[in-house]
Formats: structure tokens, sequence, C-alpha cells
């Protein structure tokens, strides 16, 4: 029964990802295509990752230990603890004491090294006063962005246990529109003609949209 109630879930919201899609495509369509110096850096570092695992090697190791770490960084903020943790190229596992919905998905949501990229480079500038290139920055979190999507897209195709535990239907449907709005909010901040607030506001009537025709079809 619980196997079907999660099933049951994850019909339940497939409406919103198609919602949150289509505004996705009708922002982007937006984008000024005139870019910046930095704009360029920044899909430069998404076109280099894609190259990189496309043609050289995939990040396993590093992926692995960002996934890990955001288990084990989710289990303290509630209020858990960390009893083993354990990482290698082919796989890891964290032990803790506590588990529920937020610690079984939180790395598939945040994009750790960008996190960790932003607050280094914040840091470099406000506290140790080093003055490091814009574009750098640009280029890097371009591929560390593009890292965190595509190795968690990778990942979803395959049967993990954190995915088991929500619902494999509803956790891909609950990633896929966090990684969607993570992602509308970093091309909102960088590319003029993307609007977050338009994204928000077109998603929400696109969704409501689909509901009321799917509805109308089933009931009235």
């Amino acid at each position: 029964m619980l196997r079907i109630f999660k099933t049951v879930i994850g019909v339940l919201i497939l409406p919103l990802a198609a919602g949150f899609s289509a505004a996705f495509y009708k922002q982007f369509g937006q984008i000024d295509i005139f870019f910046t110096k930095g704009q360029q850096y920044f899909l430069g570092g998404i076109i280099a990752y894609c190259l990189i695992q496309l043609f050289l090697f995939k990040p396993v190791y590093l992926y692995v230990l960002g996934h890990e770490s955001v288990h084990a960084i989710a289990t303290w903020l509630c209020g858990g603890k960390v009893t083993s943790f354990d990482i290698s190229s082919s796989g890891g596992s964290v032990g803790t004491t506590k588990s529920n919905w937020f610690i079984s998905l939180s790395p598939y949501l945040v994009p750790i090294y960008a996190v960790v990229l932003i607050v280094l480079y914040y840091l470099a500038g406000g506290v140790f006063k080093v003055i490091l290139p814009q574009t750098y920055f640009m280029f890097l979190l371009g591929m560390v962005l593009a890292f965190h999507v595509v190795m968690t897209v990778d990942t979803l195709k395959m049967r993990q246990p954190d995915l088991l535990k929500v619902g494999r239907l509803t956790a891909s449907v609950f990633i896929y529109l966090v990684n969607l709005t993570i992602v509308s909010g970093a091309l909102a901040l960088l590319f003029n003609g993307f609007s977050f607030r338009s994204f928000a506001n077109s998603a929400y009537f696109s969704s409501i949209g689909i509901y009321r025709v799917l509805f109308n079809q089933l009931f009235l």
C-alpha cells in the first residue's frame, strides 16, 4: 500500500513538471543573445564540463564525495548523527541515526560544489581582500552547475536506495522541479531577459491550467 501511495503522489505531481518545463522554455527564449564576457565564460564552463564527461572521463569519485557529504550535512541539520562515512569511485554510503525524505533527497537538490565555490569566491574578496577574476569564477560556476545537473540525471537512471525510500517516480519529479528552479534562478541572475519572477508566475499558472484541463477531462 505504501508503494502504491508513493506512486500516486508521483503521478499527481507530474503536471507540475509539465508546467515548470513550459515556463522554463518560455523564459529561456527571452534571453538576450548578445552575451557579455562573463556570460560567455559561464556558457563555456557548461560546454567544457559536458565535453570532459563525454570524451575524457566521468568524475564519479567527486560526485560521490559531494553526494555523501550532503547526506551527512542534512543529517546534522535534522538533529541526527553520522556513524560511518565511506566513499570510493564505485559508490559510497553514510551511516546515520536518522532518516527522512530531506536527508534522502538532499544530495540531488543541492549543487554542493557550486555552493562551496560561491562561498570561497566571496570570502576571498570580502574577507581576505583577494581579487579573483570574475570570468574565471563564471567559468568554474558553469562547470560545477553542469556537473551537478548531468551527474544527477545520470544517477537517476540507477535504482538508488535514496530514491526508493521516497518513491522513484515521486523523487524523480521532485528532484526535476527543484533543479529546474535552481537553474532558472542562476539564469535569472546571469542573463538579461530571463526573469525568475516571470518563470515562477508562468509555472504556477501553467500547472494550474494543466490540472484544470485534466480535471475537466476526467470528471466533467
